[in-house]
């Protein structure tokens, strides 16, 4: 299901397959033109209270090594880094990160 905050971006939430309890996050997204305007941290807050809200008691989601900024945004709010590999599609190192709500 996608979620949106008018002109501060977007992101989608599915539950895992066979564990209704895990969420897979996926597509979150700042326009161009709101970025370095802190508009991901306000996205990222308003995901984990969608996250609450829907009963997870887990999150994953994947994010390209290299994108130092969604790093930084996953970090400060308190995902945790539990992987890296590979990403045959891309050929590039692709992170996979958690949280525990």
């Amino acid at each position: 299901m996608r979620f949106a905050l008018p002109q501060k971006g977007a992101y989608e939430i599915e539950s895992f397959p066979s564990q209704p309890q895990v969420a897979i996050c996926h597509g979150f997204f700042v326009p161009v033109g709101g970025r370095n305007q802190g508009f991901a941290h306000v996205l990222k807050r308003h995901q984990t209270d969608t996250l609450e809200r829907l009963g997870y008691d887990f999150a994953i989601c994947t994010v390209a090594a290299g994108n130092i900024a969604q790093k930084r945004v996953l970090t400060q709010a308190n995902w945790i880094r539990l992987a890296e590999f590979d990403n045959s599609k891309t050929g590039e190192r692709t992170e996979l990160w958690g949280y525990e709500l």
